[in-house]
């Protein structure tokens, strides 16, 4: 199995997206604590009490090029939005591992036209490349969707599994 480095994305003050009651700054550490409490010694969880975005944590992080980063986010948007899918830097092709989270997370979280998307825009991603980190950004559903986020509150350990799976 790949080692994994996980984001907790929001935080440090910003919550990011809400729904039905929920954060998704809260949500998406609930399930980074997860992933590593069934990953142990293969996932490392990047400092959940910062915001990896806003204060540039991905340009002076140190670890190996050979560890996966994977940074964790819920989408909003209207109530009737569904689904799940990676974000990757445009310069990129999807890997091995950009592929699996893709297949895995549009089965849980059905409802997106793509499963991976490229993108130029998002500081994360381009902060990963110029570092030669293996980065993707996994949006898990959407957390203003009451059915999305039923099934990732009622299966955030099938979900951290899944995820890990896709590391193998």
């Amino acid at each position: 199995m790949a080692h994994i480095f996980v984001i907790a994305g929001h935080g440090h003050g910003d919550s990011g997206a809400t729904g039905g009651g929920y954060t998704e700054d809260e949500r998406v550490r609930a399930l980074a604590k997860k992933i590593k409490q069934y990953g142990g010694n293969n996932v490392t969880v990047g400092d959940m009490n910062r915001d990896w975005y806003a204060d540039n944590g991905i340009s002076t992080l140190n670890i190996s090029k050979s560890w996966q980063i994977i940074e964790l986010h819920m989408d909003s948007a209207s109530a009737s939005a569904r689904g799940g899918h990676v974000i990757i830097n445009s310069t990129f092709s999807p890997d091995q591992y950009d592929k699996a989270l893709a297949k895995y997370i549009s089965e849980v979280f059905p409802g997106r036209s793509q499963s991976i998307v490229k993108r130029s825009d998002l500081a994360n991603p381009k902060r990963a490349a110029a570092k030669g980190y293996s980065y993707r950004l996994l949006e898990c559903g959407f957390i203003s969707n009451a059915t999305d986020r039923k099934i990732f509150n009622e299966n955030i350990d099938e979900i951290a599994k899944g995820i890990l799976k896709c590391f193998d």
